[in-house]
């Protein structure tokens, strides 16, 4: 490929591959061993590189990478290339720990997904080669994709729709039973305040003294008119009978209206 596109002869390409790095250690290292590097052919070249600037048994690595890679929940065509480019970066430099297509391929069926596995167990995928091993298991994978992502959407409408008549229902259920109660708080609270605003306060014993020192002026609670019409004083702005209002109004009217048992 370097020779198709550079048009240089094959004595004058490893001069022109080394001339086009750009990382400063690299080019040291062409410079240093210039004269020995010039005279090698491209595999040589290529070779001797891998030895300076690959880190040591970094085959072994790759191939570790390679072996324990697992598929999860990546697409099939995304995690078979990647491993593909692990072992052509072996094949490329002549490795030893670089797999033969079967060997790949027996690789990949054990690391795959394992809804993709027993699909493929379930089918008995019959394939000639490599690539259209490849291809069919790539096609199978999109497929059950779909599948499980229609599955999902089902779930999630129907925990949806669950919540919704949970929640509507917890509504209903919240509606019934605050009700009442809140309704007797209402009654309950009215009835307090019209007590405390119709009803007059007790007599006190002062009060009671005076009353009873002037029995002609008092009479029957059951002909007040405050108590006929409903009508009763307002609490706050009630005064306490005092002898010298009784005494004022003794010969005008009558001075107030109690309750017989109380006196």
């Amino acid at each position: 490929m370097c020779l198709k596109h550079s048009k240089k002869k094959p004595e004058e390409i490893v001069q022109f591959v080394a001339d086009g790095m750009l990382e400063p250690h690299f080019v040291k290292w062409y410079h240093t061993n210039q004269k020995q590097i010039n005279t090698m052919n491209l595999d040589a070249y290529l070779t001797k590189f891998a030895k300076y600037a690959l880190p040591c048994k970094w085959e072994h690595r790759v191939l570790n990478t390679l072996l324990s890679a697992k598929q999860g929940n990546k697409l099939f065509s995304d995690w078979e290339i990647k491993l593909k480019n692990l072992n052509a970066l072996l094949s490329n430099t002549k490795s030893t720990c670089c797999l033969s297509s079967t060997a790949l391929q027996a690789q990949l069926e054990v690391n795959m997904n394992p809804d993709l596995c027993a699909k493929l167990d379930n089918m008995n995928l019959i394939a000639s080669t490599f690539s259209d091993w490849i291809h069919k298991v790539t096609e199978l994978d999109k497929d059950l994709c779909e599948e499980n992502a229609c599955t999902q959407y089902l779930i999630n409408t129907n925990n949806t729709a669950q919540a919704m008549e949970q929640e509507r229902h917890k509504l209903l259920a919240e509606h019934l039973s605050d009700q009442p109660t809140h309704t007797q708080t209402l009654s309950s609270t009215s009835s307090n305040i019209n007590a405390s605003t119709l009803c007059p306060p007790q007599l006190t014993k002062e009060e009671k003294k005076i009353f009873k020192k002037h029995k002609g002026h008092m009479e029957d609670m059951n002909k007040c008119p405050m108590k006929i019409s409903n009508t009763w004083p307002n609490p706050r702005t009630y005064k306490t009978l005092m002898l010298k209002a009784v005494l004022a109004s003794k010969s005008r009217t009558i001075v107030g209206y109690v309750y017989m048992g109380e006196i």
